[in-house]
């Protein structure tokens, strides 16, 4: 099963309530206001460049991150092959319709017919494709000379992680699973993964590459945007599902998680 068949199986039929719960940057309050300061600190840095800011958000998914682009002015481009998800996304989005365009399709398909535009966004994202150093390769072309990248919620590289963090991070997973009801899959699922055995054609393990391929290499995704001109940004901070855990993790600085802002020119 290809990426894109994963992500399309995968996040097809998942209602919004259903991911909020799941993805700790919009359910935790203290993550959630961190993103939005995030967004308004990339949209400033683009306004001051362009009258009209055009981002391109991939993997737009509920349209979280491309509300709040909306809200502040901007002119969004919303790529996401889950038709269900893009039903939300304009849902939720409405009061900024007019500055609002849909693409239901994969994103590689549609960055061939994309244009340029002052920022390029993958919101919880990239850790769901295969290759994202080629997918960021592909995405430069389509970013204005003084334009910029924006990441964020991907799981830093396992391997660059300190002990205590990765540790840390695998007991609040559990912790959380506990109170999911399903913590015997969870450990099946994650005692598989952590040694290292991926099951080609699993929906779930096809869309999460990162759970059987170390994480997302922050490093390297630096590497490749100084190489191409652009200043790189790496912010390092901690989320996990469980509330708890959340705090325990942020008050003790073991940071599992990353966003990145990448500045052109």
């Amino acid at each position: 099963m290809s990426g894109s068949n994963a992500n399309r199986e995968l996040y097809a039929g998942v209602d919004a309530h259903k991911y909020v719960n799941a993805a700790p940057h919009l359910k935790h309050r203290r993550l959630l206001e961190f993103h939005i300061s995030l967004i308004g600190s990339v949209y400033s840095a683009a306004v001051r460049n362009s009258e009209e800011v055009r981002v391109l958000d991939l993997g737009a998914g509920e349209g979280s991150c491309t509300y709040r682009f909306l809200q502040l002015g901007a002119r969004v481009t919303a790529v996401d092959v889950s038709e269900h998800q893009l039903e939300h996304l304009q849902v939720q989005c409405k009061p900024f319709s007019h500055n609002l365009e849909l693409w239901h399709d994969d994103v590689w398909d549609a960055l061939i017919h994309l244009g340029r535009y002052d920022v390029v966004v993958a919101n919880s994202f990239l850790h769901h494709v295969e290759d994202y150093l080629e997918l960021i390769r592909r995405t430069l072309v389509h970013i204005e000379a003084r334009g910029q990248l924006f990441s964020f919620q991907d799981p830093l590289r396992y391997d660059t992680m300190s002990n205590a963090s990765y540790l840390f991070s695998n007991m609040s997973y559990f912790a959380w699973r506990i109170f999911q009801g399903n913590l015997w899959q969870g450990l099946h699922t994650r005692i598989r993964r952590l040694r290292g055995v991926y099951v080609p054609g699993s929906k779930e393990d096809d869309a999460e590459y990162h759970v059987t391929r170390n994480g997302v290499d922050q490093a390297a995704i630096c590497s490749l945007l100084e190489s191409n001109g652009f200043e790189c940004e790496l912010i390092p901070y901690f989320s996990t599902e469980s509330a708890i855990f959340q705090n325990l993790g942020s008050r003790f600085d073991l940071p599992n998680t990353f966003a990145l802002i990448g500045r052109r020119g």
